[in-house]
């Protein structure tokens, strides 16, 4: 077989992306504060990008044609009031700007100043005024209560790093330290058995088993003490008969604020924590230990035969559970506050809804430096700098136009939204229809993956809160095997049970079954498995036997 190289021609169809199609696309893919990111970003990296002188009392986020309105507006009238009285301050010296602080060095050094005037504060803080910004680093006493004096909390720092930190404070007795040694597992090895543990949690606080990947290293490294950690967190073998070792690593970890980290599972997180509170109820921690199958399903009867006593003791045996936390791990979650931020407005002018883009300060002041720009008239330039500037306009003003562009694609896509969903606006989410994403494609004639990328983690403010615009895009479901059968959105489905699970009588719950049927009573035909998919997986609701009230 000839395996040589050889020169032929072949014919074939391809589809390549310009970089500036390439930069359309990732700019119109960032939310506002990515996209903000990226600008201040480009800015510093090419010179023929600058923003504008930031006016004073610009907003940080505002409707692009609002905001030029209102500006000219206000301006005006403080201009007429200016006008009109001359006593009247202006809006900067109100501000506590620089023209403020030079009345008073004026009103000093020409003997104006106010009799009552307290020299001694003066000299000693700088200035009379007791809300100043700088009072508490000039002043000796602080007040203790003031929350700038109070040392910061460190709120980057994860579950684990903050186990470890407890790790490091942890110091063992010398009989333990001894019988460690003796077993094979001088202090050093110890914690790094217990350092295991900790990098085996998960967000909740639980211990999780490691990954077929993560085993095989284990295996691999045949480290005695982590194999018998796995077995014990897969419960291939009970804590008890561990190693010491492992046993005391599994205990100094439990002992770890907050307490029920280190569990395997829920009903020994509840043990843990159970344990460790004084003046537990001896009969609330039997059921955890005996009872935990029937607690979890609520047969409250079942548990007073079991145990010998009344249901009324295993009542209040169990509302003594209410003290103990199902994710131990949460109470020190580090995961940071979701912020939306709204990229459009939806407001109602006339009768009819109307879309305003938000633009930042950032991207309103984004322009082109023309001092750079005017040097390509100069015939002196050589020609290194010339293509160099001509290379960096070009990419600057790809750039404006690849954001500019991302405002405009956005509010044609978010005005076909409201033309689509105009009941939702009006009438509220429980009017939500059924709409896909090639609805709105075909409407403003752009390519599905586009109108993916603008509804994926773009916000709009609306009459009923901030929504991410691929919220507005729900499955429904048919009343009938017609073709011109009403389809109702999932969104009226799901508002509809919750109604009902929220007016239901909660000694007699309702079943998934007596759901569908109250449904069907008001008109809409779903199936009894699509009303547990939806009360699972959507409304996070519990079933009827786990919503019965005593």
């Amino acid at each position: 077989m000839d395996v040589g190289m050889h020169l032929g021609q072949s014919q074939r169809l391809e589809q390549n992306i310009s970089p500036q199609m390439l930069q359309s696309i990732a700019i119109l893919q960032k939310n506002s504060l990515e996209l903000e990111t990226a600008i201040k970003a480009e800015v510093e990296a090419n010179p023929l990008l600058e923003f504008d002188d930031e006016p004073l009392g610009e907003s940080l986020d505002s409707p692009s044609e609002s905001v030029q309105s209102g500006e000219s507006d206000f301006d005006t009238e403080d201009a007429s009031r200016n006008s009109d009285d001359s006593t009247v301050p202006s809006l900067d010296f109100e501000r506590g700007t620089l023209e403020d602080s030079a009345d008073v060095d004026h009103g000093l050094l020409d003997g104006s100043t106010p009799s009552e005037l307290n020299w001694a504060q003066y000299l000693e803080d700088g200035t009379d005024h007791t809300d100043t910004l700088y009072r508490d680093s000039v002043n000796q006493q602080k007040d203790p209560d003031d929350a700038w004096d109070r040392p910061q909390k460190d709120r980057e720092a994860s579950l684990q790093d903050r186990l470890l930190l407890q790790l490091r404070d942890w110091n063992g007795t010398r009989e333990l330290m001894a019988q460690l040694a003796k077993a094979g597992c001088p202090e050093v090895r110890f914690r790094s058995l217990v350092e295991y543990l900790i990098d085996s949690l998960d967000e909740n606080g639980f211990l999780q088993s490691a990954d077929e990947m993560a085993m095989a290293k284990v295996m691999s490294d045949n480290d005695p003490f982590i194999i018998e950690i796995e077995k014990v967190i897969r419960n291939e073998i009970p804590l008890e008969e561990a190693s010491l070792p492992v046993v005391e690593a599994f205990h100094v970890l439990r002992s770890f604020r907050p307490r029920g980290i280190g569990a395997r599972n829920l009903q020994e997180c509840f043990i843990i924590q159970a344990e460790s509170l004084e003046n537990f109820p001896a009969l609330s921690l039997q059921i955890l230990k005996e009872r935990f199958d029937d607690l979890m399903a609520l047969r409250y009867a079942k548990i007073a035969k079991d145990l010998g006593v009344s249901t009324e003791e295993v009542q209040q045996a169990v509302s003594s559970l209410s003290r103990l936390a199902p994710h131990p791990g949460q109470q020190m979650s580090s995961a940071p506050n979701q912020v939306k931020v709204a990229d459009m407005k939806v407001v109602e002018k006339k009768g009819r809804f109307e879309v305003e883009c938000y633009r930042r300060r950032v991207q309103k002041r984004l322009h082109l430096n023309q001092t750079y720009a005017s040097l390509l008239n100069d015939k002196h330039l050589s020609k290194n700098d010339r293509e160099y500037i001509q290379n960096n306009l070009s990419k600057a003003k790809e750039f404006i136009k690849a954001v500019d562009n991302r405002f405009s694609t956005m509010e044609n896509v978010m005005m076909a939204i409201v033309k689509h969903q105009e009941a939702f606006f009006r009438q509220g989410p429980a009017f939500l229809k059924p709409m896909i994403l090639q609805d709105i494609a075909d409407e403003v004639g752009r390519d599905l993956s586009t109108i993916s990328r603008v509804t994926n983690g773009k916000y709009v403010d609306t009459p009923y809160g901030i929504f991410e615009l691929k919220q507005f895009f729900t499955t429904g479901i048919k009343q009938g095997s017609a073709a011109n059968d009403e389809v109702i959105g999932s969104a009226q489905i799901l508002e509809a049970i919750k109604k009902l699970v929220d007016e239901e009588d909660k000694k007699k719950p309702l079943s998934d079954q007596a759901i569908a049927d109250a449904l069907d009573k008001q008109g809409i035909k779903v199936a009894r498995r699509t009303v547990a998919k939806y009360r699972e997986e959507e409304l996070k609701i519990l079933p009827a036997r786990l919503r019965k009230a005593l």
